[in-house]
């Protein structure tokens, strides 16, 4: 950044609505307040929570407008009081994009450092970008389903992003894990992240169970049939319960539900360190080799309102991250 440099380039959701809100705009340079840093963007990651928002079917817009909760950035400027970060380190985390919070599509964002880890070393730092929020979500639902050594866990949605991750980081604990996936294309992905067996998504509930512990990706019917292959006293995760559900399966099998929303610690401002904390103990398992980054399209920024479109249609198929220049990634 020079010297001189007051403005920077953002998208923005100039309110609620379709794909056509995203407008580009000139805002002012925000500064770094104290606890906080400031991100030259490399890369603003995609998660169709930044639909939700747009569309106003999630109310929790960022003051700005500005969408994107992940990033992968180099420090550029450093607030009072912040030690654990410098000018110049290259960075990802799941830092914005919600009320409370700048968003990541833009050039510069203000971030807290709890939310971030240096970068893995091994991973090109654009890719990087679709790493954070699906990784966090993954590793908060096996938390809550306390995995264990040979627990049988069924991953409904495992070619997904956060299924991606979590088949991955339920094979390091040595779970057993069945996942379904979307396409006979995608089975052998899921296959290679560590799954014992997979299936069809409507084929499930063919797989021999029930599964002591079930994790649901999609919410809706999904959800329904996660209920249905618990076995009693067993535990069901879900990143998705925002309707109205038969939970009679759940009271007769005496189940336990977990239900997790990841950018919790962003809008209370409570438990951002873990944050921060599983994505360094992440940097470290991809670097060794153990953590595999899901599969990536690039995109640039002026791409957004498109890349809205195709996940609204059903056309996006993978992670998506928009890239930025002026880095050598």
């Amino acid at each position: 950044m020079s010297a001189e440099q007051t403005t920077m380039k953002a998208w923005v959701m100039n309110g609620s609505g379709g794909p056509d809100v995203l407008e580009l705009q000139t805002l002012a340079l925000p500064q770094p307040a104290a606890g906080q840093v400031r991100l030259q963007v490399i890369a603003s990651g995609f998660n169709p929570l930044d639909t939700k928002i747009r569309a106003g079917v999630a109310a929790i817009r960022s003051e700005t407008g500005i969408p994107g909760c992940d990033v992968s950035a180099v420090v550029d400027a450093v607030g009072e009081g912040v030690h654990t970060l410098a000018v110049g380190d290259r960075v990802y985390g799941c830092a914005g994009g919600v009320k409370g919070s700048d968003g990541s599509l833009a050039e510069y964002m203000l971030a807290d450092p709890q939310l971030l880890a240096l970068l893995p070393e091994s991973v090109d730092a654009v890719r990087a970008a679709a790493l954070p929020l699906v990784s966090i979500t993954a590793w908060e639902a096996l938390t809550r389903l306390d995995i264990q050594k040979d627990d049988r866990l069924l991953i409904m949605g495992g070619s997904g992003g956060v299924g991606q991750m979590a088949v991955q980081l339920a094979a390091l604990r040595d779970a057993q894990v069945t996942a379904t996936a979307g396409s006979e294309s995608r089975q052998a992905l899921v296959k290679s992240l560590g799954a014992a067996d997979v299936c069809l998504h409507d084929d499930v509930t063919s797989q021999p169970g029930p599964f002591n512990k079930v994790l649901d990706t999609h919410g809706g019917a999904s959800l329904q049939t996660a209920l249905q292959m618990a076995a009693p006293h067993g535990q069901v995760a879900t990143i998705n319960a925002r309707n109205q559900y038969d939970l009679s399966q759940a009271h007769a099998k005496a189940l336990t539900l977990h239900t997790v929303f990841m950018m919790l610690p962003l809008l209370s401002g409570q438990g951002r360190e873990h944050h921060g904390r599983f994505l360094r103990w992440l940097t470290g398992q991809i670097d060794a080799g153990q953590i595999r980054v899901p599969e990536t399209l690039i995109f640039e920024p002026s791409e957004v309102a498109e890349v809205h479109r195709l996940y609204e249609a059903g056309e996006l198929n993978s992670k998506a991250v928009f890239r930025f220049q002026g880095f050598d990634h």
